[in-house]
């Protein structure tokens, strides 16, 4: 354990000095990224302050703690790959945590979508002294590190992208013939409300409108024993307040208002706010800025989560209390739902103990 708790601490240190007020270089970032139009500044503070409030000592200890001791250091020497998505901001910053955790050598593929808030704490890594240029490095293009051969590679991304990146890999000549892959392909989450109190209401309006309803922690289905007519009122008071503080980044296709329109041509419940839409039934996940309610109890939840296994990320519940009949390991909080963990599970896979495995 003894490399790992150096890890922990210099990660700590790293992270520390990374997220310093004085800090220009990430400043600087967050000013580029907001400013050239890749995300809201809102969105932007609103994910560094997540990752600053889930990356503690005591978080670090009781990840580290989920490994098996006798594979404790297996992941030294080993070369990881990670293709950053850039859906969100800093969305690839547990991938790149977790492989300098876990001892490899980091190896990104930075998005262009978000180009350059990671490498300001990529930068800070490698002022540690338990890293050096070859242990922490990364690039935009993919074909800068042609010929460099991997242990592990992680990717997130959508199912119809898989076969596009495996033949880039494969081009490219990035995975030796015993490689293993982790590829995620989760895009969604599920709520089950079964309260219509203020702060839960606030809490569903997070979940559903941060980051303009993308990423797969964000809420693309409610099950509720309310109907929709039932909690539009207060749902839009806390929209619009949300929005007064978090003004929405991108605005819905065309298309969206088409939706609109037929859902009220054939009587279906819906409420449209303009730069989002929630209406009952009609399931179809074939857009964005939707979220689609369904009337129904816990069973309802769990034959929908079932139907939907793999495609969603999380089911979360208003109250610990609550329990989704078969899926009672795999519920989070709703509060919880854009601040995770540094140990949370994308596709329900730990990344530190699947890399130290």
């Amino acid at each position: 354990m003894k490399n790992m708790q150096k890890r922990v601490e210099a990660l700590l240190e790293a992270t520390e000095n990374w997220l310093k007020e004085d800090n220009k270089y990430l400043a600087d970032a967050i000013d580029r990224t907001a400013r050239e139009g890749y995300f809201s500044l809102e969105d932007i503070e609103y994910a560094i302050a997540a990752i600053k409030e889930s990356i503690t000592k005591e978080a670090l200890e009781d990840w580290v703690g989920h490994v098996n001791p006798n594979s404790e250091n297996s992941a030294e020497g080993q070369n990881v790959l990670c293709l950053h998505a850039g859906n969100l901001p800093l969305v690839g910053f547990q991938d790149a945590f977790s492989t300098l955790l876990s001892g490899a050598k980091y190896t990104g593929k930075i998005s262009r979508k978000d180009p350059y808030l990671l490498p300001t704490f990529l930068n800070e890594v490698k002022q540690m002294d338990l890293w050096s240029d070859m242990d922490v490095q990364w690039t935009h293009r993919l074909d800068d590190f042609e010929g460099m051969q991997h242990d592990a590679i992680i990717f997130a991304g959508s199912e119809s992208s898989v076969p596009g990146v495996k033949d880039a890999i494969q081009q490219y000549n990035l995975a030796k013939e015993h490689t293993q892959f982790l590829i995620r392909t989760s895009h969604f989450s599920l709520a089950y409300v079964d309260r219509d109190d203020l702060e839960t209401v606030e809490d569903l309006t997070n979940s559903i409108l941060r980051y303009s309803g993308k990423g797969c922690r964000s809420v693309a289905i409610v099950v509720s024993p309310y109907e929709l007519n039932e909690i539009k009122e207060k749902f839009t008071e806390c929209a619009k307040s949300f929005w007064l503080e978090n003004p929405q980044h991108e605005t819905p296709a065309p298309s969206l208002k088409q939706q609109v329109a037929y859902n009220k041509a054939v009587g279906r419940d819906q409420l449209w706010l303009d730069y989002f839409l929630i209406q009952e039934e009609g399931l179809e996940l074939n857009q964005d800025f939707i979220c689609y309610w369904i009337k129904g109890d816990e069973k309802t939840a769990a034959q929908c989560a079932e139907k939907y296994e793999g495609q969603i990320q999380s089911i979360y519940v208003a109250d610990q209390d609550v329990t989704i009949p078969g899926w009672e390991s795999n519920t989070e909080l709703l509060e919880n739902a854009q601040t995770p963990p540094i140990s949370w599970e994308p596709d329900g896979i730990d990344t530190l103990v699947w890399l130290m495995r």
